[in-house]
């Protein structure tokens, strides 16, 4: 009424409509419209109005402009979804599609939060793939915090009956529930729904399914945070769905194509480097490369069980580690031990929650946190593992345990190939030595018997010059006693020195044939042997240096050492020979050094030079008689003398030597467990009683020179050419010694001995021969002394002595 008041009082013409609402009687609210107009009234201007109910007018205008909003805002959605699907359509890559389709769900379609759960078919459970938002790192780290893990970490096994969710999900039903535990429970339990809820504030949750041609293939979860959800909002959810199905499918199918087809190809190119490497080493770097094309990893390794314990067989790994390749470990309690027994797979999603064995503590440790550990099998039986650790949680499941129990199989047959040609390896290195062990020992055998080929000729030769110089010795000796003359004398006592050189040169030749057996032996200190050695090599070296200006430098480091049995002149000369020997391969100059050492009941004695070493070739030979690399200067006598002195006194020697880089002697001596003594101080020979001696030689000059020596002493002799004559007339006599010589025709001075002993064990029998130095007194019992042609007066005397005494006191009792 105001408003026509208004408009009257107002004086305007133009039509006017006023809107207004009223209740009626009834308590009911209406609308009424008010339609004015000018007119002319009984002359007046006046005013027409007429009052309309237009409620129900109204109320189909509201009605439709709710309609045109809900179809623009549904033509909106279903262009967003038109939009989102050609977009995941367009792509084969699953991780997109499913962020598509989640964002799609928040961003387009208006709700606040979208979880997917997509179907592992070969697991057959349903796993949370994609969260959405995810800009709001706070509120995510509550959820984990509430859940116990990620909100993508979740899994709902295909099981009808394991929950009402899945159960609805396989039947196609949508679900609309103001309770999360209604679909969420299991796996999670109501207090962590609830929780999930309130941190959310979520007031309603929808569980869309998803279907690929009829298969259910996941389903999308929606939460919103009104309290009402239409059946005109729900719809394009659905259509959304129908298409992330599909897309999912087909990302599925293309993922497992492409998968399939890199699992080929890693697997032919496995096969193709098993076939082309033998060595596991080489095999297992190629064999990890291709292998990280298909699995994610930040260590590999192989252990292989060696009966109690477990060998790091290879190891690689792009972070520092504990484990080290070749470490040992116990095989008790291990995965290895776990894998063995239970003959399958072990999977660990989380280290740092559940460390199933002891190793695990060093991998998390070092930063790792998942391992899948895959059994090595040979014959049916596991003999090591294939693990692989990451870290990151949860990496490893059933897609990786299905790759690598695939190609497992195959590292294993590359394993025992490589193993079995290692093993044949082994066996040609072995036959390699035993071919250069036969061939050393063929060389062994041919130089012994050039040897005993030297050996058998010096043998003669020494016996022969020994008779010669024996009786040329002995001949010089008797004139001595008797000539006055100075002149004479002079000549006589040449005679004799060079007999006696001529014997130590007999002497030398029997030594580089080794055939002496000699054992006169005292105790010797080697590192007085050396300090003598040194000083009789001083000249020489000094020569040189003033001479050629060749300085060498020679050091000794003398350990404390026992004593050994031996011949100190004969040790000395052999140590001067090996430092002869350095000096000569040192024309340059350099530096000798000598060690001596004790260990284990022996002594070592190293000689080591700077020198030119000494060529492979010739490594075997340098000990041979007449070798020689210094032609003409050296005779090629003096190692092989240093061998048989070695040898006599139960020693070994050896040398080591690398071309270019010098050589060193090793000699080897056992600890004096004693030494014969000497009986007899050294200077005037022991007065002996007059004796009987039948003396035995087939040569009349030596039976000659020999009686006389004896008469001098005073002793009575009878002579013999013939041991059956000699033998004969011991039993005919009365003697108190017998000295024969050994070869002789017929009957041989061994065969004399024992038939005096038969009759009389008590007489002594000293064998005089031109072998002396090569027969050991111990392989003759019936002997009870030798004396070596050629000999001294003295010598013989010093022997008489050691035999007649206890033969005189015998025959007085």
């Amino acid at each position: 009424a105001g408003e026509i008041d208004e408009s009257v009082s107002g004086g305007g013409v133009p039509p006017h409509l006023i809107e207004f609402v009223y209740f009626r009687k009834d308590g009911t609210k209406a609308q009424l419209e008010v339609s004015m107009s000018g007119i002319t009234y009984e002359g007046k201007p006046s005013y027409a109005i007429v009052l309309r109910d237009v409620t129900q007018r109204k109320l189909a205008e509201e009605a439709l402009r709710q309609r045109k909003e809900e179809l623009e805002r549904r033509t909106n959605h279903l262009l967003a979804v038109q939009k989102v699907t050609a977009s995941i359509q367009s792509t084969l890559e699953l991780s997109k599609v499913l962020q598509q389709v989640v964002e799609a769900v928040v961003d387009n379609l208006g709700y606040d939060y979208s979880l997917i759960l997509v179907l592992d078919e070969k697991a057959n459970v349903y796993r949370g793939m994609v969260f959405s938002p995810t800009d709001q790192p706070e509120q995510l780290e509550r959820l984990r915090s509430i859940l116990t893990r990620e909100l993508t970490q979740i899994e709902l096994p295909r099981v009808r009956g394991y929950s009402r969710g899945v159960d609805d999900s396989l039947d196609g039903k949508v679900v609309i529930t103001s309770h999360l535990h209604e679909i969420a429970e299991p796996p999670l339990s109501r207090e962590q729904c609830d929780a999930v809820q309130h941190l959310l504030g979520a007031k309603k949750f929808i569980s869309m399914p998803l279907f690929a041609k009829e298969r259910h293939v996941g389903a999308i979860l929606a939460f919103v945070r009104r309290e009402h959800v239409t059946e005109e909002e729900l719809e394009p959810l659905r259509v959304l769905a129908d298409q992330a199905g599909v897309a999912i499918s087909n990302a599925n199918l293309y993922h497992g194509v492409t998968e399939m087809a890199l699992r080929l190809a890693v697997t032919g190119e496995i096969n193709r480097i098993i076939g082309s490497r033998p060595d596991v080493r080489d095999v297992y770097q190629a064999f990890v490369e291709e292998v990280g094309k298909v699995v994610d990893f930040d260590r590999a390794s192989i252990a292989l069980v060696e009966g109690d314990q477990l060998r790091i067989f290879a190891l690689t790994a792009d972070v520092d580690s504990t484990l080290f390749d070749g470490e040992t470990l116990p095989l008790a309690q291990s995965a290895t031990a776990w894998v063995m027994e239970n003959q399958k797979t072990s999977i660990e999603h989380d280290l740092a929650e559940e460390r199933l064995f002891p190793i695990d503590e060093r991998l998390v440790e070092a930063g790792y946190r998942s391992a899948i550990r895959v059994p090595l099998f040979s014959t049916g039986e596991v003999f090591g593992i294939f693990s692989l650790v990451s870290r990151q949680p949860g990496v490893y499941g059933e897609r990786e345990r299905e790759i690598l129990e695939q190609v497992a199989g195959t590292l294993s047959t590359a394993i025992e190939n490589s193993l079995l040609f290692i093993r044949v390896k082994e066996h040609e290195a072995e036959l390699e030595r035993a071919y250069e062990e036969l061939k050393t020992a063929q060389g062994y055998m041919v130089q012994s018997a050039r040897l005993r080929a030297l050996g058998e000729m010096a043998s003669g030769v020494a016996h022969d010059f020994n008779n010669v110089l024996a009786i040329i010795l002995g001949r010089a000796e008797l004139a001595l006693e008797d000539v006055e003359d100075e002149k004479l004398r002079k000549s006589l006592q040449t005679i004799e020195q060079t007999s006696i050189d001529a014997a130590n040169t007999v002497r030398r030749l029997q030594d580089f044939a080794r055939v002496r057996v000699d054992r006169v032996f005292e105790l010797v200190d080697l590192n007085r042997v050396v300090e003598g050695a040194l000083q009789m090599v001083e000249s020489r070296r000094l020569e040189r240096e003033e001479t050629q200006g060749v300085s060498i430098e020679v050091e000794a480091d003398l350990g404390e050492l026992a004593s050994v049995a031996g011949d100190a002149a004969e040790l000395r000369e052999a140590l001067v020979n090996i430092v002869f020997n350095a000096m000569d391969a040192m024309p340059q100059g350099g530096k000798i050094a000598i060690k001596s050492r004790q260990e284990d009941g022996r002594i070592m004695l190293s000689v080591s030079d700077t020198g030119v070493g000494i060529p492979w070739d010739i490594q075997g030979k340098i000990f041979d008689p007449f070798f020689t690399t210094r032609a003409p200067e050296g005779t090629g006598l003096g190692l092989s003398v240093t061998y048989g002195i070695v040898t006599r006194h139960g020693g070994t020697i050896r040398v080591e030597s690398t071309p270019g880089e010098g050589a060193t002697f090793y000699i080897r001596l056992p600890v004096a467990s004693g030494a014969e003594e000497q009986k007899w101080p050294k200077g005037e020979p022991p007065a002996v009683e007059s004796a009987r001696v039948l003396l035995v030689d087939d040569d009349e000059d030596v039976i000659e020179v020999l009686g006389l020596m004896l008469e001098q002493m005073g002793h009575q002799v009878t002579g013999h050419t013939s041991g059956k004559e000699a033998l004969e007339a011991f039993g005919q006599g009365d003697y108190e010694m017998v000295i024969t010589d050994l070869g002789m025709a017929g009957v041989s001075g061994l065969e004399v001995a024992k038939g005096v002993k038969e009759v009389n064990p008590e007489i002594p029998v000293l064998l005089i021969t031109g072998w002396g130095v090569q027969l050991d007194p111990v392989d003759m019992p019936e002997i009870d002394g030798v004396v070596a042609k050629p000999f001294s007066k003295d010598m013989l005397l010093r022997r008489m002595a050691e035999l007649l005494p206890a033969k005189r006191q015998v025959k007085k009792a």
